[in-house]
This record gives C-alpha cells, structure tokens and sequence, in this order.
C-alpha cells in the first residue's frame, strides 16, 4: 500500500526568533503612504500635510521567527493611533450630511438657537476651527506586518544576524539560519524573496557520525561584528565560519571563489585548545573586543543534588580570544572556577556594565571581565546548591523571593537593568547597583505584571530586543507577544526639599523682595497647573528606572497540541448542528481550545425569498433620498439599490430598512456587471447587447454603447468615471466619463499606426494603498552615469561600511536613498482629479491574446507595466519587459477567464491580483511595493510594484470545461465585520481572506453558491447576501470565528491546562481532563506523610493532580458544569468514549467515558492506578424540568489497578486498558463494576492501544508494537504478529484501502513507519513478525491521532478507506490518506521532478529531510510514502517548467492538480 502525507494546519510555534534592523529594503526606504478615502480629506489637504509624519507609517526592523521547518519573515511597523479618531470622523460626516440636507434659512436658525457656552466656529478666510482647541492625542503603535513564510526541508535549531561585504553596498543584513544534523545556511532577502547565499554542512564529519547525539543541542552563535559564526558539535566541537568583512581579505584568499563572503570553515575540537573544556553547556560572543571572543561555560565534572555533598560548584567559565590571523590561536582572557552547579545560561551584558551574567535555577550571578562574582538568590535553595555569598542580605524575608528560573528568558533592555520572563508568565526587573566601578549588589523587583493587568505574558521560548524599546517574545505554547518597555522614573527632589515643604513654603505670603520674576511670567514652580514645568522646563526625573511590559500587537499561534478530538456541536435545545475539530493547546501556564470548522459557517439572519432564482446580485451604494440611513454605517457604504439578473431578465429593487425589498423596475436581457457612477448619483449597467447609464430609479438616461452588430460583450469592468468592456471576439472598448459635464466618451486603446490589441480579459481598478507608484524614468545620460557609479560605489561603499559593521548610519541611508529612481508624484491639478482623488489612483490592466499583462495609468494611458508572468503563471513578476522582447503568439491552452484587483486583509488591507483560469486554476498574486530597480535602463515610467504568487489551487469543475453549468466567478467584498476580501461563486464556492500578520487563506464551502453580495440595508456592517441549494439568504459573520490560521475555529482561553478531551455522543458534551500543579507530598509504604527539607522562601517541588470536567454546550460553550476530583497525586493519563454493553438500554449498548489514572508517589514507592467508568446523565427537578445546566457526570465504577492505566479503548462492547505491562479485556456488568475476561502480558509501558473491527494494535515505549485479535469463545487474546525492531513509538493505527490494511507507526523522534503483515513473504518468519515497507521522517513528533472513515460520497454506506489525523508538538494538524497504485506512480515521478528542478529555500534536499537513517538496513526504504509539502510546490512553478516536467513523465498539470486536490481535506 502506498500513502500521502500533507499538512492541515503548519505548524505556528515559536522556538527561536531574531531582530533584524535592516534585513528587507523596506526598512530603509519609505513605505507608500496610503490614500485617504474620507470624504473630509478632500477638504483638510492643508491640515493633513502638517501632520504628514505623524500619519506615515514607517518600518523600525525586521522580526525572523522560526519554529520547527517554518520560517517567517515580519515587519515591524510603527503608526499613530488616535483614541478619538472614529469619533471625530462621524462628527464631521454628520456635518457634512447636514449642511447638504439643510437649505439657507435652517442655517441662520442654527445660529440664532445656539446655546449659551457653545462654541462657535469662525467663517473668516484664516479660521475655519474651534476658537478653543486641544492638543491632538495619539499613542504610538507597532505592528507585525508578514513579508514571507517558507515551509523549509530541515529543522530549524537556531538563528543569528550577519553583516557580510555586500551589506555595505545594498545596507542590508543577512540571515544565518542552523539546521538539524549540523547545517548551516546563509540567505538574504533578494527581489522580495528569501534568496540563499550558501549552504554549509558537517552532518559528515567525525563528531556527527562517532558522536553521542542523544544530548548534543545544537547552539549558532555569531561575532557582534560579524567576523565569525560559529556551530556547536558533538564531543565538545564547533563548527567555525569565517566571514569576510574587507576587501583586502577577500583578495588575499588564492585557491577559493572570490564572490563568496566567507573563508573555508573548519571544525575545531575544544580538547585541542584546552583539556578541561568538556561538557559545554552553553556559549557567546563578547562585544567591545578587538578579536573575536568568545565565552564558554562547561563542566568539567559532573555531579547531582544527591551528591553535592562532595562534588558543588562544579561548572567554569572560560574567555577566549579567536585569533585566526595568526593562524589559529586561542589565547585565554579569563577563568572562573567554582560556579553554581544549577547553571542554566549565559547572557552577555552592555557595554556599559561589562561583563556576563550567568542565570542559574536559583540565582543570578555577574562575572565581570577580571573574574569577580556577584551573586543573588533567587529562593533558599540557594544554599544547598552552590557555596558562593548571597551579596542581597538585605530585605531577603520582606521580598518573599520565592522564583523557579527553569524555562525562564531574560534579557537586557538598558544599561544596568535586566527584564526576567518566568515560565509561569511572571515578569520580574533586575537591577544591577554599581559600586564604583564594579557591580555591587543585584535585585530583583516583585512581577511587574501587577501594573500591566490587560497584558498576558505567555510561557517563553525565545525573547528578543525589537527596536527602541519594544520586545518580542516567542512562545511555544500559543501566542506570541510583540510588547512595549514602559520605562518610568521618579523625581528625586533636590536640596532635600519634599512636596510637604514646597506646600508649607507656598502657603506663606510673600513679600516684594520675595517675588520671583521667573514665575511671574511663567508661573509657581510648585503649581499644579503647571503639570510639573519648572521656569518653562519640565523637571526631570532622575528616579530609578521602574520597567513593565504592555502589548503591541499579539501574533496569535496554536501551539503544542496535547490532544484532539472529533464532535459535534450542539444548540441550546441540544440540536446537532455541524462537525467539529477541537484541540487542546498549551500545558505550561494554561491551555486554549481550539475548535476548528470544516469551513466559514454560513449563519442565516433571515430569507431572502424575492431572490429565490437569482444568478447573480449587486447592491449598491446609490444616494437616494429615500435609502436607509444608519448611525454606524458611513454612507458611501450604504446599498440603497439592488439589480438582480435572472436567466434573460433584471430586476431592479429600492432597499430600505424594512425586511422586503420594492421592486422599481425591470431590464430585458441579462446583467453583466453594474456599479455607480458619476459620485454614485448614477448606474452604469452593462448587458451583453447594450451599455446603458441609469439615474438612481433605475431609468435609462444615455445609452453609451448601443445595440449592434458586432460580438456581444462577455465582460464589463467599471469603476468610476472609468468603463472598460470586451466582446467575445477578444476586442475590447474603453469609456472615460466627464463628471462635470455628466458626458461618457470612447477612448482607443491603440497606438498610432495600431489596431487595438485582442484581450482574453480586461480591467479598470483603483487603489487607495498607495502601493501602486511608478518609478520616474531614467535619462539617458544618467544611465551611464549611474553606471560609472556603480563601478566605484561598491569598493567605497565597503570602506565607509567598516565604520559601522552592524548599523546602517544616517548617511549611509541617504547615499542608498539618493542611489534609486525617483517616484512619480501625481500632480494632476484637474477638476475631475480633484472630485475623484478620494477614490485613490486608478489604473487599467488588460491581458493580451499572447500572453502578455499591461498595466496603463490613468487618465493619460501610459504603459507602466509590461510583462508575460501572469499568463505563464510566474512565482513571481514585474515590469521587466520590453517591446524587443515580446514572443511570437502562439496558442495558450489554458486562458485566463476572469481577472480581479482587489484589496485582502483585515484592518490593513494589502491589494491583490486574482486570476482565474478556464480550467479552473486559481492563481493569487499580492502586489509587494519596489523599492529599487532590477535594471538601470528604465526609458519610461515603471510600475514600482512586484507581483508575487502567495497561493494557488484548482478550482474542481464536474464533467469538465465544456459541460460545466455553474461557472466559477470572483465577487470582491469590503468590510464584512472588518474583512476584506473576495468570494467566489460557483461548484465549490470559496472565500479569499487574509490577515497582517497571516498568510492568505482559502475557505470551502460544501455546498454550490449561485450568487453573493455585501449588504447594509438592514443595518448590519458584517451582513452579506448568498444564494445557496438551500435556499437565498441574508447571513452574517459569526465575530468570534477565528480566521488567522488554516482552518478556520473558534478559540477559548482556559484557565486551567488540559490534558484530555473525549467527546460523549449521546449528550452532545464534551468532557475534559484538567491538571493542576500542587506541591508534592511524599508517602511511604505505610502512606505516612514524609517531611522534607524544612526553610523559609525554599521552593516546593510540586506535582499534578487531575480533576474531570464536563463542559457546556450551546449559547455558552466551554463553562464547566461539573466535575470530579481525583486523589492527592493521581494524575489522568488517557481518556476515551467508549461503549459498553448495557443491558438495560434498548440496542444493548450504550455511551460512558473511561478515564485511566496513574499516582505519582516520587522514586521511592512504587506507582499505581485506577480504572474509572463516567455516564453523562441528564437532571430532572420535581417539576419535571432540569435543574441548573441539567447534564452532570456520574461514576458508574472505579475499577483499581496496580500499576498505571496508560491507555485504554473498547471493542465489540468491552473495555480494554492497560495495566502496566498487561492489557486486560473486561466486561461492564450491571453497569457496576469491571469484570476481567481476558488479558495479555505485553512489555514495559503501553502508550496506544487503536481497534479495528476485531483486530487491536498495542504499541509499547520501548518494543514498538503488538497486532492482537480478540477471541470471545472463550475470551482469549491471541498475538497474531509483532514487531521486532527497538523502536519507540508514540501511536500505532490502522490504515485500510478497499480491503487492504496496513500499520503506521510514530516515535518520539518525528519518524514515521508502514508496516505490513504478510505470512506469505518468507520474512515474516510465517507471518509471526511485520515487515517493514517504508520509513518516513515528519519532522515534529507526533503526540496524538484520530482515524476517521474517509468516504468518496456521502452517499456510501461504507467507507472504503480510512484517514489518519495526527497532532504534533508543533502545533501542525497532518494526515495521512491512501493512495491508488496508478496515482502514486504519477506523484512519484512528480516529485522526482520537483526534487531536481524545483529551487529550495535554504538549499536544503526534500529528498534527504524526509530520509530515516536506519543502521540495520543497507539503504534507506524512502519510497512509499508521499511528501505533500513537496508536491504543494509544482503549482508554485511556472507554466513552461510544468510542461517540461509533465512532458518527461507523460500527463498534463491538470491531471496532478486534481490528483492532489482529490487527496485533499478531511472532511
């Protein structure tokens, strides 16, 4: 049997992260600023240019984080925000509403009724404002803007920045990412893309192949001035990377590539520098040194805390010089001896303080460079671990320091004083006091967290400086959190004055001689009302510095999943109603529930029965005076019309605010495309014969193109005063209206001595993100002067580089801003301009029968943009074409049928192109703005945006092209509860959405839609109109429906952490396995209470104890109803629904929830369990109606064991559960107790035990896995085979194919195995063991799965085939389906293709990542399972290079695009 393997969900953990300050252009250059689209702007252009830099956004870095094989590339983008901006803007458009509505007369009424103390406003030609005003407020935000996330083919284990030759002539950083199995790669950001610079690997040499990896931890650590990175290696060895940083070093190399901005690497063993450097346990670069330093912190000897009374204190720390001029010598600056043996990091420390300080599990330690200690502890168990003196004696027991530094980041964020994030989310401040020049005394602040409540610090995995005082710290577990440093300092008073003298003092009446001239004219010194100005200056506070956190931005991460579980949702009135998917997130702090949807619900508001028949709507903005007006909506957004076309007819209605809409009139033909126009007092209205303008009754007013008899028109596009049409024959016609003379005129589109070009589509769209600017051109003279520049610019560049290795200087940016082509500004001074500037530019694309896309500006139709990669279906395309370049026509296959301009995103919206083909395909394009050019030989104006493909897939179509009675079509929408984006219609409708900080998403529907549209008219801003097989309705967004990720869900933050959750199919609810963290009580065999150490501020161990939790469901999901408390120590280990025999129930069967348990007595008693059996039961009152929530847990029975109950399951009526090294089958009798039937001895630990009709599969953490069967007369468990590999695997299941079966297993190390059993291969040894058929790495470990029935209809009674869900550590959903002989063939060679012709982030070979290295065979068994993330790529690649690879393998790209989209989903 054959398998794919894909991703349903990628992975959103955050292991590592980095800042960048300058890692994108865009970080140097200035962002667009966008175009306002507030009526007011037209009118306050003088206002707005004063504040133009407050308004601007503009970028302060790059934030990389990596988690897993995800790489993400941010912005952080910094903006203003008015508090009360909303309501000044509804403010002045009620003004405005006003003074149109109001004649003359009600004008002079309002002036003569103006209450006394109102504020009147001037009508002089310089005062147009209040006579009183306020300062303006505003608060300054960041935000994480996503650039790029890559799925790459390997590990990622750490991150680091770089600085190379070429960063002084383009001022942009590199990226130094590490790979598991000792890789290194060096990438750059290139023509708006990660481009890679070079690849470095040492998985071959001696310390990886001889070396003991089970606890070598990779560690990439590079020089502050980039003069070297280093790797750590196995046996205590690095991995060492010279990187050139001059000219001369770069000449001096012979032998090795010039154009490469590094010297040959080596790997240098620490025994060779020094014997007792062993046991590394972490390392750094040191700044402010003239070589490379480095900081090694090590063990020589090992020791543990039952032997600290003789061996303590057992690590040292080594500074070492890297001089490698002098040929490789390593000269020692210091040696500390006798640090704690808890030692956990290093973190190096400002230039300022000096040093390094050293964080152990129970203190905070500073080294200085001389070798002088400083210590502080952080709880008592400060001195049972190391000898070293407390320096802070003082306020010890007032402080109540009671801090497990375990999993703990910290960081520096000034010159003396440390911010410490715990595992618990506590954040503490650090305070270093200076003695002198020395450090005297370190303290540590209480939680800062109690000043910033609104602000949730998750638990830490990586936490990183971003800018001027701001951070951002990464987790694992959840979100992550972009944070402000909110610095505040006291006003020391001076000559030891105090407030309450200054108030005895002012309360004195002052004589003449006392009047001081100063505070005459600017007033008291210790007047309030001054807000604490002195003469005119504001006193400066010169305090100590108190340090909080509060939030930026939150970039929202599912986390590790701990366990998932399918459902069904359920109303109040306990309606099933849809699937569900939900998953536990977290473990540390809290957990969050995830429930994701197969799709966005369509949540019905009302019908919509007048368009019962439609195929196709528009509502329309149009200004009626009898249209609906609402508080809430601005007016350019409220639908007043609606056209509906239906087969050969129109209908036009007028909306209103009452639930049935009035019909007004009726157009023969169908409807192509309608929108306002003319200042929305019109309707341009377009049928395939005609084009007509409507007044705002529907009324024909002028007939701009009228019947003839040329090709009936197939597309319009409109936007005002802007009309482009094209006819079936691929001419096409353009319309320009005058608003002023309300006259609609032809405009050719062809040049002179040209014929107008044949179009497969055309399109007239507008922008208001600013993103769309043309480059101005380039002269000819200055062409070869630029060039001249260029030859001389690199080598000085270099030289006035080395002044600032790690940051670009102010001159240093404007010699790269002066370097680039100047941007076109739009000085049109043009009534029309003037009336439409509000709408943004405006620009017309058409895309030629060759293939060819053109972009012109509008109103003076210039060629902007030239280019042929959107018909080829380029990765990426720009305006880099020229008329000599332009290839011969030839016939294209596949047309593209419809192309869309629109904005996506939600807040922020970043603009779009969408292009759908005839068959089906769907390509999306985001338009990137450019900041420098590709060429220097731009002759004309070039569009400065660069298109780059962010998804694709194929749309399916049943019976094909020819047949297909539903067409797909692409609607845009604006502001659906905040989101923008498009929806398209058809066979498998979907909408297109998207987020600032998340990738663009695709969501299906699962039933057809015939026709969709935005409405407001009854008052709703997230309203919109869809015509479904159910029916036409009026639907809404459901607000708290989660859109960010993959698959859509809904989530809930807990406050507890959750372990389990099982799903009880006969009450709807869900039930859930809670842990919560106690101190630790030992007990001895007798279960006497044993004592431990005994002390003030000692830190308890702690351990966990469960309680069971059923939840609600309905209106208010997830509240906890009831529950159950578990014993001091026991703690849940699996939980299920099964379905036991029953006899007092109707079909002999019913539902109960077995939860297995296991106590935790420490490693001096031995453990046990419990075996428990729960019904959910419903609750009646004496008035026979439910009392409380009316559903309730009840135990049924509690069945001990002597050891623990790792897992459990049920087959045919029985439960069946472990018992440490035995499996037991038992019978519920009388719905009592457990009666065993049948058990089996099995070896050390069961981890899963998965059924499958009679057959069970048992794995074992140590002896992989069991294939059972069940014999019921008389009960007995026979082993039918086994597995005799020493594997550990985590979940063992079931995959079947139309009557094949085979076994998947997983271990704790990312591999994944398939196993068959076949007693007729003469290695199976008679069928007693499995075989194994492949071996396949996923990369994240997996930590639960569900095997659902995967059917091809919903028709089918049985399932063929069966689908296997897996949750990683990762966060990552994957799923594993199987696949047809015939089709995995054509996959292979696929991905044979893509593997050798398809370029890869990183350089990393797919081939190689998803290879297991097994010992015990003599090649690796890579074949047999597919690599989805691979093949997701061949949609990515261009038309031409598919067509090469198909040619070579014998299919066509439609056929491998429906092969994956059949394989596809999971619902």
């Amino acid at each position: 049997m054959h398998a794919f393997h894909q991703t349903l969900l990628p992975s959103s953990s955050i292991h590592h992260s980095l800042f960048l300050p300058n890692f994108t252009p865009s970080t140097i250059y200035p962002l667009p600023k966008p175009i306002s689209t507030n009526v007011n702007s037209i009118t306050n252009n003088d206002n707005d240019s004063d504040n133009e830099d407050l308004d601007h956004v503009k970028v302060i870095g790059n934030l990389i984080v990596a988690g897993g094989e995800n790489l993400r590339v941010f912005e952080i983008r910094e903006f203003i925000e008015y508090p009360q901006q909303q309501q000044q803007q509804q403010i002045n458009y009620n003004q405005i509403k006003h003074e149109d509505g109001d004649n003359d007369n009600e004008n002079r009424d309002q002036d003569e009724d103006m209450e006394e103390g109102e504020e009147r406003l001037g009508d002089g030609f310089f005062d147009d404002g209040h006579s009183k005003r306020e300062p303006v407020k505003y608060e300054i935000r960041r935000k994480l803007h996503l650039l790029a996330q890559h799925e790459l083919n390997g590990t990622i284990t750490g991150l680091s920045a770089l600085r190379t030759i070429e960063s002084s002539v383009d001022g942009l950083d590199r990226l130094l990412v590490s790979f598991e199995h000792a890789k290194m790669a060096l990438l750059e950001w290139s023509r708006g893309a990660i481009s890679t610079v070079s690849l470095h690997t040492y998985e071959r040499c001696s310390q990886m192949i001889s070396g003991d990896l089970q606890t070598y931890v990779p560690m990439l650590r590079t020089d502050p001035l980039s003069r070297l990175a280093v790797l750590s290696l196995p046996e205590d060895s690095l991995a060492v990377l010279p990187v050139l940083q001059e000219q001369s070093e770069l000449d001096f190399i012979e032998g090795y590539a010039r154009d490469v901005p590094y010297s040959p690497s080596f790997v240098l063993s620490l025994s060779d520098v020094s014997p007792n450097l062993k046991n590394m346990k972490d390392l750094l670069f040191l700044s402010g040194f003239h070589s490379p330093t480095l900081a090694l912190l090590y063990s020589p000897i090992h020791t543990w805390s039952g032997r600290y009374q003789s061996v303590k204190d057992n690590f040292c720390l080594e500074i070492r010089t890297i001089d490698l001029s002098s040929g490789g010598t390593y000269p020692l600056l210091t040696s500390v001896k006798g640090l704690p043996s808890d030692s956990l990091y290093l973190v190096s420390c400002p230039s300022e303080l000096g040093g390094i300080v050293l964080i152990t599990s129970t203190g905070i330690v500073h080294i200085d460079q001389s070798g002088r200690t400083v210590g502080t502890a952080i709880n008592s168990w400060w001195g049972y671990s190391t000898n070293l003196k407390n320096s802070d004696t003082t306020g010890q027991s007032e402080n109540s320091k009671i801090l497990e530094l375990d999993g703990s980041k910290c960081l520096f964020v000034n010159q003396r004083d440390m911010l410490l994030f715990l595992q618990n989310g506590q954040t503490h401040q650090v305070r270093f006091e200076m003695d002198g020049r020395n450090v005297g005394q370190i303290k540590i602040d209480q939680s800062t967290s109690s000043s910033t409540t609104t602000t949730k610090i998750p638990p830490p995995s990586s936490v990183v400086i971003t800018g001027d005082k701001s951070l951002f710290i990464a987790s694992a577990e959840g979100d992550s959190l972009l944070a402000k440093i909110n610095e505040e300092r006291d006003i020391i008073p001076q000559n030891g004055d105090t407030q309450d003298d200054g108030a005895k003092n002012e309360s004195k009446p002052k004589d003449d001689m006392d009047v001081d001239w100063d505070e005459d004219l600017y007033g008291e010194m210790t007047d309030t009302a001054n807000s604490g100005l002195v003469n005119g200056h504001k006193a400066e506070a010169t305090g100590p510095v108190s340090l909080s956190v509060s939030t930026y931005d939150v970039l929202e991460g599912v986390g590790k999943i701990m366990d998932i579980e399918f459902g069904i949702a359920a109303t109040d009135q306990g309606t099933r109603t849809y699937p569900q998917l939900v998953a536990i997130s977290g473990g540390s702090k809290s957990s969050t529930l995830n429930v994701f949807r197969r799709g966005i619900p369509i949540t019905k508001r009302r019908r919509f029965n007048e368009l019962s028949s439609s195929d196709a709507v528009w509502f329309l903005p149009i200004d009626r005076q009898s249209g609906p007006r609402f508080k809430d909506i601005p007016e350019s957004e409220r639908t007043t019309m609606l056209f509906s076309t239906e087969r050969n007819a129109t209908r036009v209605f007028a909306l209103s605010n009452k639930a049935n809409p009035e019909q007004i009139g009726r157009i023969d033909g169908k409807t192509l495309n309608v929108a306002p126009f003319f200042q929305r007092s019109c309707v341009m209205h377009v049928t395939p014969n005609e084009v007509t303008l409507l007044n705002d009754n529907g009324k024909p007013i002028q007939v701009v193109c009228p019947k003839s008899g040329l090709a009936p028109i197939t597309s319009a596009s409109i936007s005002d005063p802007y009309l482009a049409i094209r006819r079936s024959d691929g001419s096409v016609s353009f319309f320009v209206g005058d608003t002023v003379a309300r006259t609609i005129s032809e405009v050719s589109l062809a040049e002179e001595g040209a014929e107008t070009p044949k179009c497969q589509v055309i399109e007239v769209f507008s922008d208001t993100t600013g993103i769309y600017r043309t480059f101005e051109p380039s002269r000819s003279s200055g062409t070869v002067e630029l060039n001249g520049k260029a030859s001389t610019s690199r080598s000085n560049a270099i030289k006035q580089g080395q002044q600032s290795k790690m940051q670009l200087t102010q001159q240093q940016i404007k010699r790269l801003q002066d370097q680039e082509p100047a941007i076109s500004i739009d000085k049109s001074s043009s009534l029309e301009h003037t009336m439409n500037s509000f709408r943004g530019t405006q620009w017309l694309s058409y895309l030629t029968k060759k293939g060819e896309l053109q972009i012109r500006s509008l109103p003076d139709l210039k060629v902007v943009l030239q280019t042929q990669g959107l018909g080829s279906s380029a990765p990426t395309f720009t305006d880099d074409l020229v008329e000599s370049q332009l290839r011969e026509e030839e016939e294209i296959d596949d047309e593209v049928k419809q192309m869309v301009f629109c904005p996506i995103g939600k807040g922020s919206v970043r603009p779009h192109l969408l292009a759908l083909h005839e068959s089906g395909r769907l390509n999306a394009y985001e338009a990137q703005p450019r900041f420098t050019v590709d060429s220097s030989s731009q002759t004309r104006r070039s569009l400065a945006v660069r298109f780059r493909k962010v998804h694709t897939q194929l749309l399916p179509i049943t019976g094909g092209v020819s047949i297909n009675k539903l067409p797909y079509n692409i609607i845009p929408f604006e502001n659906i509860e905040g989101i923008t984006g498009a929806f398209i219609t058809g066979e498998k409708p979907h909408w297109i959405i998207s987020s600032e900080s998340h990738p663009l998403r695709t969501y299906a529907l699962k039933q057809a839609a015939m026709a969709f549209g935005k409405t407001t008219h009854l008052g709703g801003k997230g309203e919109y109109f869809i015509r479904i097989e159910d029916g036409s309705f009026i639907c809404y967004l459901p607000p708290t429906l989660n859109t960010d990720f993959a698959i859509p869900c809904d989530r809930y933050d807990m406050d507890r952490v959750y372990t389990n959750i099982a799903f009880d199919p006969t009450s709807a609810h869900y039930v859930g396995a809670s842990s919560i963290t106690v101190p630790f009580q030992a007990y001895d065999e007798e279960g006497e209470i044993q004592l431990g150490p005994e002390g003030e501020n000692l830190l308890p161990p702690t351990n966990q104890r469960s309680t069971l939790e059923l939840f609600s469901q309905g209106s208010d999901p997830w509240r906890v109803i009831d529950g159950y408390d578990f014993d001091q120590n026991e703690e849940v280990l699996c939980l299920e629904s099964v379905t036991l025999e029953s006899p007092g129930t109707e079909g002999g069967y019913r539902d109960f929830i077995a939860v297995g348990t296991g106590f935790n007595f420490g490693e001096d008693r031995a453990t046990r369990g419990n075996t428990y059996i729960f019904e959910i039961v419903e609750t009646v009152g004496s008035g026979g109606q439910a009392t409380g929530s009316g559903w309730i847990l009840r135990l049924r029975a509690k069945d001990p064991a002597r050891n623990p109950v790792s897992a459990i399951s049920h087959i045919n009526g029985y439960l069946l559960n472990s018992n440490g090294p035995k499996l037991y089958v038992k019978g519920f009798d009388d719905d009592q107790q457990l009666m065993g039937l049948a058990f089996l001895d099995v070896q050390i630990y069961v981890t899963s035990i998965k059924v499958f009709k009679n057959f069970i599969l048992i794995s074992d953490i140590n002896k992989s896995f069991w294939f059972v069967a069940l014999q019921e007369d008389p009960y007995k468990l026979t082993t039918i085979s086994k597995d005799l590999q020493p594997v550990s695997p985590v979940v063992t299941d079931f995959l079947v194919h139309e009557g094949q079966l085979t076994f998947i297993s997983n271990d704790r190390e990312g591999h994944m195995r398939m196993l068959d059993f076949d007693p007729t291969d003469p290695d199976s040894l008679n069928g007693e063991r499995v075989l194994l058929r492949t071996e396949y790495h996923t990369g994240a470990p997996v930590t639960t799965s569900k095997v659902i029935a995967r059917r091809k209809t919903a028709e089918e009674e049985f399932a063929p085939q069966t689908q296997i869900i897996y949750a990683t550590a990762d966060g990552a959903l994957t799923t594993l389906v199987s696949v047809k002989s015939a089709r995995f063939k054509r996959l292979q060679l696929v991905s044979d293709q893509l593997v050798r012709n398809a370029q890869h982030v990183a350089g990393l070979n797919p081939k190689a990542f998803r290879t297991v290295q097994n010992d015990l065979l003599p090649k690796p068994l890579s074949k047999g399972i597919l690599d989805g993330q691979l093949l997701s790529n061949f949609a990515l690649q261009p038309l031409n290079r598919q067509k090469e690879m198909m040619r070579q393998i014998g299919t066509d790209a439609v056929t491998v695009a429906s092969d994956l989209a059949a394989l596809g989903g999971f619902w």
